[in-house]
């Protein structure tokens, strides 16, 4: 007589993954939003308690604190209209804004500055830069989206690999060597890896942009003739990157403040942006007033 398989089992880690969200936890989570939330469940639970029904209150506070912990909160839409709420309410915007560790490790006596990209210093709009990427046979339109051409794009993920396995000072001196521009490129490390341009006032870039972008500068060369367009384009490119070109971690979708009341008004959104939650850096934002 033969025997029934026996059901597999459950993975408890892997049903956690699945229920998690790191879009609002980690270095993504809004504490004010996650503060609202488990105050919400503490109403509710009290309630219950309230009422004698401490079953049903171990429930929804065991539940409750789970969801927020796993998702980041609990209430439906709450990272869409609690920004609005902050921003409208008498509570001071800096009890949600206070320097962070990560800030105030890198502002030391060296005055370091973050910079998003080396292509900060080049005056080309949005518009321009997917245009003639496009005429220059780099980038192609597929419905609404726009993609790498296949061997651009092969190209520049197997250069994101070489660099990636560089060491930090390795980096600095491809870098260096490769722009022009940069005078001086040099490894700086504090809570994260970060190449700092110049040498007085320093300039930081995170290591997994410095990967991405030089990998598409190196790979736009043999397309297109234009230095600034080689430049620019190399920073378009980041907003095509799915994974960390560094630790190869899946990027996660979140905006331009850390948590709510990071508007500047009521109507105000934040920009979109591509974070890796593993190297808690930001890949590329995506500025909803560009056209």
């Amino acid at each position: 007589m033969s025997r029934e398989p026996a059901p597999e089992e459950s993975d408890p880690m892997g049903v956690l993954e699945t229920l998690s969200d790191e879009s609002y936890t980690g270095v993504n989570r809004c504490w004010p939003c996650t503060i609202l939330n488990l105050g919400l469940v503490g109403i509710v639970v009290m309630f219950l308690r309230a009422r004698n029904r401490s079953r049903a209150s171990l429930l929804i506070g065991v539940g409750g604190v789970a969801v927020v912990y796993l998702r980041g909160y609990l209430v439906p839409y709450t990272p869409k209209f609690a920004p609005r709420l902050v921003a409208a309410s008498p509570v001071p915007d800096e009890w949600f804004h206070g320097e962070s560790a990560h800030d105030a490790a890198t502002q030391d006596t060296m005055a370091h500055e973050e910079r998003d990209s080396l292509a900060e210093d080049v005056e080309l709009d949005g518009e321009t830069i997917l245009r003639e990427l496009s005429a220059a046979g780099v980038i192609e339109l597929e419905g609404q989206r726009l993609f790498p051409e296949a061997t651009v794009d092969t190209a520049w993920h197997e250069r994101m690999d070489e660099l990636a396995a560089e060491s930090l000072e390795a980096l600095s001196t491809s870098l260096q060597a490769s722009l022009e521009q940069v005078g001086h490129a040099e490894p700086y490390v504090d809570d994260a890896e970060w190449i700092a341009l110049g040498t007085d006032h320093k300039q930081l870039l995170p290591r997994p942009v410095v990967v991405a972008e030089l990998a598409a500068y190196e790979v736009l060369g043999e397309r297109l003739d234009d230095e600034r367009l080689r430049v620019a384009g190399a920073e378009a490119f980041r907003m095509f990157l799915d994974r960390c070109p560094v630790c190869d971690s899946d990027l996660v979708e979140s905006s331009s403040v850390s948590c709510c009341g990071g508007h500047l008004g009521p109507r105000q959104d934040p920009d979109e942006t591509l974070v890796c939650p593993a190297c808690e850096q930001r890949l590329y934002t995506f500025k909803l007033g560009d056209n």
